[in-house]
C-alpha cells in the first residue's frame, strides 16, 4: 500500500554512539525527517553530531540532562512546525526492520477504516519475540504495555492527550502515556510484521548455587537494570498505579503482578543487590512524598555502585 502520510521520527540520545549515524541513514529511508535530541550529554563526540547532520538528521541539544520525556517532547515540538501526520519515537539503541513504518501505517489505515480509534501503533515483536497483548486472537490486538521506542503516534493524539510527562524523567513515561490515551478511549494497536531490535541490558546467568537455571532445555539469564533505573521504575510505577488503579484496575493489577516477579529476580539474581534494595526503598519514599523529576544527587550517590 502506498501512503501519503508524513512521518517525523524523534530519537532521544545521550552520549550518542557512532553507530547511531548508520541507524539514522537507514531510518531516513522510511520517514520524511529525523530529529535527534541530545539530552545534555556530558561526553558526546562532536564528530558524531556532524555525521548525524550529514546523514540528514536535525540535531537538537538540551542544555542539561532533563530525561527522556523532555528530550522527546523537545523533538516533537520542533517537528510540529512542519505539521507531520505522525510522530515515530525511538531510543538511540533501537532499530526498526526495513518496511516497519509502511507496515505500521497499513495497520493504522486498516484499523481506522473499521472504526477503531487508534491512539498509537506499536511493534508486534521486540527482538523477534512477540509483545504481550491485552487480548489475543482479535483482529486488531492491543499492546499490553508498549515501550515508546518504535511507537507511531498520530499528531492529533498529542493535541488531545498532551505530550509525555516530563516529571517521570525516564521509566514509565511510555506506560503512563499509554494509560492516558486508553482513558480517552483510544487503542494502542499492534502492527503485524513490525519488529524492532532493542538493547535489553546486561545479561547475567540465573543461578541457584552453582546450578545455571535451565527451563525447557534452555539456560535462563537475567536482564538487569542499574540501581538508579530501579529507583525510577519503583517511584514512577507507584505514582502511575495510584493514578490509574480505579480507572484501569485489571491493567494495573496485572502490571503489578509482573513487576513483583521482576523485582524478585533483580534482588535475588541481579548485581549490586544492596543498592537495588536501596533504590527500591528510595523510590517508594519519593512516590509517597510526591518528589518527582531527576533523582537527587545524594540519592544517586547512594545507589550508584563504586568504581573498582
Amino acid at each position: 500500500m502506498t501512503h501519503s502520510h508524513r512521518v517525523a521520527a524523534v530519537i532521544s540520545a545521550f552520549n550518542p554512539p557512532s553507530d547511531l549515524v548508520e541507524k539514522v541513514q537507514r531510518l531516513a529511508a522510511q520517514v520524511e525527517r529525523v530529529i535527534v535530541v541530545d539530552d545534555g550529554s556530558p561526553a558526546a563526540d562532536p564528530a558524531v553530531y556532524e555525521a548525524l547532520e550529514a546523514a540528514g538528521a536535525v540535531v537538537l541539544k538540551q542544555g542539561e540532562n532533563s530525561g527522556i520525556a523532555a528530550a522527546l517532547n523537545a523533538g516533537i515540538r520542533y517537528a510540529a512546525e512542519s505539521s507531520p501526520d505522525f510522530y515515530l519515537t525511538l531510543d538511540q539503541d533501537s532499530e526498526l526492520d526495513p518496511g516497519y513504518v509502511a507496515l505500521a501505517l497499513d495497520a493504522f489505515d486498516k484499523a481506522t477504516a473499521q472504526g477503531v480509534p487508534v491512539g498509537m501503533v506499536c511493534a508486534e515483536c521486540h527482538n523477534q519475540l512477540p509483545v504481550m497483548v491485552q487480548k489475543a486472537g482479535v483482529e486488531h490486538p492491543e499492546a499490553f504495555d508498549p515501550m515508546q521506542s518504535g511507537t507511531l503516534i498520530p499528531a492529533a493524539v498529542f493535541d488531545t492527550a498532551g505530550l509525555l510527562e516530563e516529571d517521570l524523567f525516564i521509566d514509565c513515561v511510555d506506560s503512563e502515556f499509554t494509560a492516558r490515551i486508553r482513558d480517552l478511549g483510544l487503542k494502542a494497536i499492534v502492527a503485524p510484521g513490525c519488529n524492532i531490535t532493542h538493547a535489553v541490558g546486561e545479561a547475567r546467568p540465573m543461578r541457584l548455587g552453582t546450578w545455571h537455571v535451565t527451563v525447557g532445555g534452555q539456560k535462563r539469564f537475567v536482564h538487569s537494570h542499574a540501581p538508579f533505573r530501579v529507583y525510577y521504575i519503583t517511584r514512577n510505577g507507584l505514582v502511575m498505579y495510584k493514578r490509574y488503579l480505579t480507572k484501569q484496575p485489571v491493567w494495573v493489577l496485572r502490571r503489578i503482578g509482573l513487576e513483583v516477579v521482576f523485582y524478585g529476580v533483580r534482588v535475588v539474581y541481579g548485581p549490586h543487590r544492596a543498592r537495588q534494595v536501596a533504590a527500591i526503598v528510595l523510590g517508594i519514599r519519593d512516590a509517597l512524598t510526591g518528589r518527582m523529576g531527576r533523582i537527587s544527587a545524594r540519592d544517586a550517590k547512594l545507589v550508584t555502585p563504586r568504581k573498582k
